[in-house]
């Protein structure tokens, strides 16, 4: 029975089970699920917030910290070191950061990078606000197309950061004109913009600078621009006087380059970005290069060219139409042995721009004209240009010999140019001159004659000497010494007798009464000279009684 009921029991058991049985999810299962979706999103956020991880190459590691130094763009953060490494070759730090999701569009090709801290610059001193909140890097966005995860954090600031308006200009020089990068690039000493690059090329054995001139002075970057060196007091004492060229502050202590255009020349048309132009080494060569049209003519100087360098003036009458090229010139050329001898050969060039009227001169109708002045006596003469430093210039002038003084001569296939004496040179042979004729002079009987003059001349010394003597005797005298008192006691004399004679004396008065008296018997005496003049007889006899007058009588009518 019991086992019956068991069995009973077990199976209503199994039935009751299998009727109770659930088909939804138990609640305890919720906990977990939650949990799950919880870290799931927090993994999801965490990655997004992260960003994406970027690799900085640097030179050194100064400033940089992991876990503090921050990237940055316009003050803002975007970015944070989290790693900072040597590179498995030793040459370099790496550097692991992490930048913001918003600022991944930011990682392009061309985004440029560096270190902001304290400087003391050409510029003054920048990046001070890093002394209390340490280093960071800045990050210049680029405008390239093509992401990347690697960059080169540069040692200083960028020049011209990306999106600056202006131009880039490529310059070609010497070694001994070589730029460093910042250096200022200066218009008419205004400050226009910076040297970015400076590379030397070991083949062609030249300097390559690259400038940018920023935005509003690109323009005054054109065709007819020259670029040159600034190199603090630029100070010239030549045949053409004294010059002093004093720059900016900043060019003094730094130098840098300057550009500008020549006087007379057009502005000329502005230029597209990464333009090559040549670098010279001053100001001066920079506008002798502007005068690329030329004729070339040797001078044969038989005088000393002492004083005459390269770069000398040619000048015609004041005006300068050229420049010394070289001094001297192919002087072993067989030319000047045989046909020329001693003479020194200097090369020239006539710039007919210097005198042109347009940019361009016509060398045909140039060399033409010269040609016919030539035959009319033109030719070259080496003056003083400095007395201090005895530098000297090529003057050319007219001498008007005419055609028969020209000869047609070239040496090394260029023409020749008739040269005269230095004005030394004249001195020195006008003084050659006298001195041969002074040699040409019979000079003993000049001094013959010289000598009996000089004897007579001693003779009346003798003379004269002796005549001296006899005067001081005579003034030696006791009666002539006495003169001069006689003389006073004369003159006193003649003083007293004089003031009698006065207006106010009774001598004075007595003659004036005398005179008035001798007047009055002259009047009374005038009628009876008149008397006697018409009848001299008449102190004898009676005068003769005049005749009645007799009227005349009237005119006829």
């Amino acid at each position: 029975m019991t086992e019956n009921n068991q069995e009973n029991s077990q199976e209503n058991t199994q039935l009751l089970a299998k009727v109770s049985k659930q088909a939804r999810l138990s609640p305890i299962w919720i906990v977990p699920i939650v949990a799950l979706l919880i870290g799931l999103w927090l993994i999801y956020d965490n990655y997004t917030k992260a960003g994406k991880q970027i690799t900085l190459s640097l030179t050194n590691a100064e400033g940089i910290e992991a876990g503090k130094t921050k990237i940055k763009v316009h003050s803002v953060d975007i970015g944070l070191v989290e790693q900072v490494t040597l590179s498995e070759d030793l040459t370099h730090i790496e550097v692991l950061a992490r930048i913001t999701p918003k600022a991944q569009p930011m990682l392009v090709k061309d985004t440029q990078l560096w270190v902001v801290k304290p400087r003391i610059g050409l510029e003054g001193i920048s990046g001070l606000n890093t002394v209390i909140s340490g280093s960071y890097i800045q990050l210049q966005p680029g405008k390239s197309q093509e992401e990347t995860d690697q960059f080169t954090v540069l040692d200083q600031p960028p020049i011209s950061l990306n999106g600056a308006q202006g131009v880039h200009v490529n310059l070609i020089g010497k070694v001994g004109n070589s730029l460093r990068v910042g250096d200022p690039v200066s218009y008419q000493g205004l400050r226009v913009g910076r040297v970015v690059s400076a590379t030397f090329d070991p083949k062609q054995r030249q300097m390559q600078h690259e400038l940018f001139v920023e935005h509003p002075y690109d323009v005054l970057v054109t065709d007819n621009t020259r670029f040159w060196t600034t190199v603090g007091i630029d100070v010239k004492l030549d045949s053409e006087g004294f010059k002093a060229n004093i720059p900016t502050v900043e060019s003094l202590i730094a130098g840098g380059v300057s550009f500008g255009h020549v006087d007379d020349r057009p502005m000329g048309k502005p230029v597209r970005s990464e333009a090559t132009f040549e670098l010279f080494a001053n100001e001066e060569a920079a506008r002798q290069q502007t005068y690329d049209q030329y004729l070339e003519y040797v001078l044969l100087v038989d005088d000393t060219v002492r004083g005459l360098s390269k770069g000398a003036p040619v000048e015609f009458r004041g005006l300068r139409v050229g420049t010394v090229m070289n001094v001297p010139w192919k002087f072993n050329s067989p030319e000047r042995k045989k046909d020329f001898r001693y003479a020194i050969p200097v090369l020239i060039h006539l710039e007919p721009g210097r005198l042109a009227d347009n940019d361009k001169a016509d060398l045909e109708e140039w060399k033409t004209r010269i040609a016919q002045m030539l035959q009319r006596g033109l030719h070259a003469t080496l003056k003083s240009g400095n007395l201090i430093t005895g530098s000297v210039f090529v003057d050319l002038n007219m001498d008007g010999h005419g055609p028969k003084a020209y000869k047609r001569e070239r040496f090394e296939g260029l023409p020749v140019m008739p040269t005269t004496s230095t004005n030394l040179a004249q001195i020195e042979q006008k003084l050659s001159d006298l001195l041969d004729k002074l040699n040409g002079l019979k000079v003993e009987p000049v001094l013959s004659g010289l000598d009996k003059n000089l004897q007579q001349s001693e003779k009346t010394m003798q003379e004269i000497r002796a005549l001296s003597q006899q005067v001081n005797q005579l003034l030696s005298q006791p009666d002539l010494q006495q003169m001069p008192a006689n003389i006073n006691q004369t003159m006193q004399d003649l003083r007293t007798t004089l003031k009698g004679l006065s207006p106010e004396s009774p001598a004075y008065q007595e003659l004036t009464t005398t005179l008035q008296r001798l007047d009055k018997a002259l009047r009374d005496i005038q009628p009876l000279a008149r008397t006697l003049n018409e009848q001299p007889n008449a102190i004898l006899f009676d005068r003769k009684p005049a005749n009645d007058p007799v009227p005349m009588a009237p005119a006829a009518p």
